[in-house]
């Protein structure tokens, strides 16, 4: 239980580690497993605007900036 509500973020913060939304979107449909993604998840993954995130490259772990 839980693997699209995690799917959703992780691919969230692909796109904000700069992963293009064809990587981001194999990713998540690897990892729902057989009975498949959801393909609302991927369209609000899709739609997920990453500008409007603000990171402080000061304090921000190393892993999220690339």
């Amino acid at each position: 239980m839980g693997r699209h509500r995690t799917g959703t973020v992780i691919g969230c913060l692909r796109k904000l580690q700069g992963w293009n939304l064809a990587s981001v979107s194999e990713e998540y449909r690897r990892f729902t497993g057989v009975r498949g993604g959801r393909i609302l998840v991927e369209l609000l993954i899709e739609a997920f605007d990453v500008s409007t995130i603000e990171i402080d490259r000061e304090v921000a772990p190393s892993w999220l900036i690339r």
